[in-house]
């Protein structure tokens, strides 16, 4: 017969382990890497929108080799942003109202848009590029 001290223990042991196997779930589930496509694709001072799990990510090359990734949803109105129709000489313009934002820091720096475009992790691996999210 187990006693109750050791039915509270074997008890709290497993409460313990269900509940890091969840925390650990959520964390793996927070942050996901996704391949996109190859870097050459992003052109310097230019960009290029992809849909990536089902969202719509702007990757920028505002200098060779350097990539930036943002939503590619306006923050005045929640237009799409297109990187090859709305993207020139480092300058994100939005098609509906023409806020504009830097293609470098997703900064919002004139028209009715004030808040900066979210910003989403990218990479550069053996030619392709990786967003995390």
């Amino acid at each position: 017969m187990i006693s109750r001290r050791e039915l509270l223990r074997l008890s709290s042991i497993a409460l313990a382990t269900a509940g890091f196997s969840s925390l650990g779930q959520r964390a793996a589930n927070a942050a996901k890497t996704y391949a996109v496509g190859k870097a050459s694709t992003v052109p310097v001072k230019g960009g290029k929108t992809f849909s990536v799990a089902g969202r719509s990510i702007l990757i920028t090359q505002p200098s060779k080799g350097k990539y930036r990734a943002f939503v590619a949803q306006c923050t005045h109105a929640g237009a799409r942003l297109d990187g090859s129709r709305n993207l020139r000489n480092n300058v994100i313009t939005c098609p509906s109202h023409g806020a504009k934002f830097s293609a470098d820091t997703g900064a919002a720096t004139s028209g009715p848009a004030s808040s900066a475009l979210g910003k989403v992790k990218v990479s550069v691996s053996a030619g392709n590029l990786k967003v995390t999210f």
